[in-house]
């Protein structure tokens, strides 16, 4: 038996600040969701299994929510619209709701049958071409309601007799059945921090917290530091320097943990891992003890390919030791083992484990895995806890592995590796490009900048709360996060908004004009569906080649978008897809040449789901189905994938149909990958179409 290596999971929560500071209203509600089951669930999972030790973080801004949902202190605006009688609701108010309650994973609304209803009726209406308005009668939307909250209740609330009686019932539910619903999840929020406090003081869990509405700490400091991280991305026009700023909000976070917990953090998670040696000292002067960002922060801070003592180590910068994480294994559990079995990732991440362990050459060796607490447990089986029990039980049974908290490894084997620099990044790309860097995220900065150069002379007045809270929540990284290039999301238009609020609010409270460029969208131009229909037919020759740009003009497209959460490296970052009169093709292009995928034991299967459902795999260079070649279809992969098949196997009845399908990428018998990671494609195939659309006079 080898050596045991130390290895700490930490699990991040955060939601944004979804004030609306108008009327003071949560404008979205994800914190309130959250809370039926991540928030609660993850600690009582962790409890169930008394020798495992993990590290939870929690954002200031995220704690203030789950009290003031709590203790209804600020009203939700989704709740508002849930709350109103089925017949009053408004055209506006019922596309929320289609927007939101059909918006969800169908791994979550799989297990309620009235749910697998309406998502079946809405798919069928849409393929009609018909409103969803015509589909659903009030009570209709009343279910939708329910259905939508119990599929956010998590284990813990599935037991509360509530719950249990309105998944009985199953349908045909009450306005008083929805109100005790809610005011049901009200009531275990409230229970969500008694629970962890119990861990922490037990010594199973150590508590973190993050500077308090979750900035990205060395870009307030000064934003010209994310030219040191990526030379090749444009700044803004303006500078941006407040370190006072960053100061306030590191503060600020560190107090309110404190308040609510009755005792102090003794590290931190900076937002997003953003680092930088000027960030270092300002957690320096505030007494934390270690902080934790991404192993290639420490790949370009040591110049090169790292020693096994160096990689299993924790690095120590100013007094300050910092955890780098192991992203790999971070992004097996947020972005892969959903689609595999419980048995299958977790004897995968243990055999990852127990070969670090016997790679290591210390007995001082750690494993730092660190991740999103929250968004990718809808996308498990049953919300992913049967994995987190299983892990947490094969964690512990293990002969090679010790899991520790953060503040219990440093404890046993001291700080760390002295670290001679830091260079500035983040945990997505060890860079700040997910924030800053292209036109639409730099004219961000500016309005902030705008609006910081005409309160901070006033944010250190006594009476001057609201506008700090204002600024605070101005500063926070999400918005940066869904401008611009890199994320897609359904409420984007809501994150645009909340920014633009915020600063409104600034000019407002100090009694100024409101600059009317804050009065339009600052990212309208990419809120149009990720999804570009063909425009023209096209024949391109089957090559598996990346040139041939001329062959695709008139090709529809779909790019790698991040949710929520960001994928590092996906395996596909383009497809296209178009047809002529009797082909259809599809182009897939890679972030590497796709050949190496393929050549790796990759293999890639096409599920449609309409016009008729079937499964499509490239198997040896053929395109099968049913485990036999599909005749006249043609396949080529090199740099990129090209795909040719017969339009007749998809809609023999007719030339013109809807076209929905995703790929899937396995490597041997494992899911990979999913394109589009959480919805299809859907195509409108029309080849005598464009003669009319394109007709001009």
């Amino acid at each position: 038996m080898g050596r045991k290596i130390s290895v700490t999971i930490l699990w991040h929560m955060h939601q944004p600040p979804y004030h609306e500071p108008r009327n003071n209203v949560f404008l979205l509600p994800w914190t309130f969701l959250h809370g039926m089951k991540d928030y609660y669930d993850m600690g009582a999972t962790i409890k169930r299994h008394p020798n495992m030790r993990a590290n939870v973080n929690f954002t200031a801004c995220l704690l203030e929510q789950l009290d003031q949902y709590a203790n209804d202190l600020v009203p939700d605006q989704t709740l508002l619209v849930m709350s109103k009688s089925p017949e009053s609701l408004t055209q506006t108010e019922r596309e929320y709701l289609h927007r939101t309650c059909f918006g969800i994973p169908q791994t979550m609304a799989a297990p309620i049958p009235k749910y697998r209803e309406l998502f079946e009726v809405v798919r069928k209406a849409k393929a009609q071409g018909r409103p969803i308005d015509s589909v659903l009668e009030p009570q209709d939307y009343l279910d939708l309601i329910v259905v939508f909250l119990l599929s956010w209740c998590g284990p813990t609330l599935q037991q509360h007799p509530v719950v249990i009686e309105l998944m009985e019932k199953g349908r045909d539910f009450s306005t008083d059945d929805r109100d005790l619903l809610i005011k049901t999840a009200r009531a275990f929020i409230g229970e969500i921090v008694p629970l962890w406090k119990e861990l922490a003081q037990s010594g199973q869990v150590e508590l973190s917290t993050t500077p308090f509405n979750h900035p990205i700490l060395p870009l307030l400091i000064d934003n010209s530091v994310a030219a040191q991280a990526n030379p090749h991305r444009p700044l803004p026009d303006v500078r941006f320097q407040a370190p006072e700023e960053a100061q306030r909000q590191l503060d600020c976070g560190l107090g309110y943990f404190e308040q609510t917990f009755g005792f102090p953090t003794q590290g931190m998670w900076p937002a997003e891992g953003s680092v930088s040696e000027a960030a270092i000292k300002l957690f320096k002067s505030r007494n934390v003890r270690w902080v934790a960002t991404d192993e290639e922060i420490l790949h370009r801070s040591l110049g090169g390919s790292l020693t096994n003592t160096e990689r299993f180590s924790p690095h120590v910068k100013d007094g300050v030791s910092i955890f780098f994480r192991d992203h790999f294994l971070s992004d097996q559990i947020g972005f892969v083992y959903s689609r595999w079995s419980k048995e299958q990732a977790v004897s995968h991440f243990i055999s990852e484990l127990e070969h670090r362990a016997r790679a290591a050459d210390s007995d001082s060796a750690h494993v730092f895995v660190a991740l999103d607490g929250e968004n990718a447990w809808e996308f498990y089986a049953d919300g992913g806890y049967p994995f987190l029990d299983a892990l947490y039980e094969a964690m512990t049974a293990s002969d090679l592995i010790e899991p520790v908290t953060l503040a219990q490894y440093l404890n046993t084997h001291g700080p760390g590796i002295p670290l001679q620099q830091l260079k500035p990044g983040s945990w997505i790309s060890g860079d700040f490009t997910t924030w800053i860097g292209d036109p639409v995220k730099n004219r961000a900065w500016e309005l902030l900048s705008d609006a910081w150069m005409v309160a901070q002379d006033s944010l250190d007045k006594p009476e001057a709360s609201r506008l700090r809270t204002l600024m605070l929540r101005a500063e926070a990284s999400d918005w940066f996060w869904w401008f611009g290039e890199g994320h897609v999301s359904i409420h984007e238009r809501e994150f645009d908004y909340l920014f633009r609020q915020n600063l409104r609010a600034i000019y407002e409270e100090l009694d100024m004009a409101v600059p009317r460029e804050l009065d339009q969208p600052i990212g309208d131009e990419k809120w149009a569906l990720p999804i570009k229909q063909p425009s023209a037919r096209i024949s391109p020759k089957i090559s598996g080649k990346r040139g041939g740009f001329y062959k695709w003009i008139g090709a529809g497209s779909s790019e790698f978008a991040q949710g929520s959460i960001h994928r590092l490296n996906p395996v596909i970052a383009k497809i296209k897809f178009g047809y002529d009169y009797e082909t259809f093709y599809m182009r897939l292009e890679g972030v590497e040449p796709l050949k190496q995928f393929f050549e790796a034991d990759g293999s890639l299967t096409i599920e449609i789901h309409q016009p008729t459902q079937k499964t499509l795999a490239v198997l040896d260079g053929q395109l099968m189905l049913d485990d036999k070649p599909v005749p006249q279809a043609k396949v080529a992969t090199g740099e990129v994938m090209e795909i040719s098949l017969p339009m007749k196997l998809l809609c023999a009845e007719s030339d013109r149909f809807t076209l929905e399908f995703h790929l899937v990428l396995r490597t041997g018998e494992l899911e990979a990958e999913r394109f589009p990671w959480d919805s299809t494609i859907t195509v409108d195939v029309d080849p005598y179409g464009f003669e009319l659309t394109n007709w001009f006079i």
